[in-house]
């Protein structure tokens, strides 16, 4: 089954002999095909550069097994979306944070519950220290999480910047574009 998204096209398909999923980026008619290419190619690599950051810092992800320029082939992993873990979620996320890297679409869509948690698709991700950048990521999770006070509460416990996160947070939850 393919899956169509903005970005890219995600579909299992089996490799070696194991089931995997392969996320192939599309390209954009309206650029300019030598500055799409360029695009998507430094995109793809950025996403299975954060894969293996996040690996290091101790965050499961899938496994990478093939990065070509425009796709990136990873493991199958079999499991249920992470609804109802607001806790473990802000956990991962303050994780992720003090290692730097802001996922850009940390949602419970995006961790897979299986035997543990598995953080997916860093397709809009990048490497930060920007406090800012950070707090986006955490209004993004708290605008799909369950349990708002469960999701702070595990991300305290683990980032060592969430007060200073927490505070931006606020600010930017006052702006005008998300009243």
């Amino acid at each position: 089954m393919k899956e169509k998204g903005a970005e890219a096209i995600v579909y299992t398909e089996e490799f070696l002999g194991i089931k995997t999923v392969v996320k192939k980026r599309n390209p954009k008619k309206y650029r300019i095909k030598e500055i799409d290419e360029k695009i998507r190619i430094q995109r793809t690599r950025r996403e299975a550069r954060l894969l293996h950051k996040a690996k290091k810092a101790g965050i499961r992800t899938p496994v990478v097994l093939e990065v070509g320029d425009d796709f990136i082939r990873m493991e199958f992993v079999e499991g249920r979306k992470a609804r109802g873990f607001e806790l473990e979620l802000g956990k991962i996320l303050g994780k992720l944070h003090n290692a730097d890297i802001v996922h850009g679409d940390f949602t419970p869509n995006n961790v897979i519950y299986s035997k543990g948690f598995v953080v997916i698709d860093f397709g809009l991700g990048f490497v930060s220290k920007r406090i800012e950048d950070k707090a986006d990521d955490v209004v993004t999770a708290l605008y799909s999480v369950e349990n708002r006070g469960k999701f702070l509460e595990g991300y305290k416990q683990t980032c060592k910047d969430a007060d200073e996160v927490l505070n931006r947070v606020k600010a930017i939850l006052k702006r005008v574009r998300y009243a």
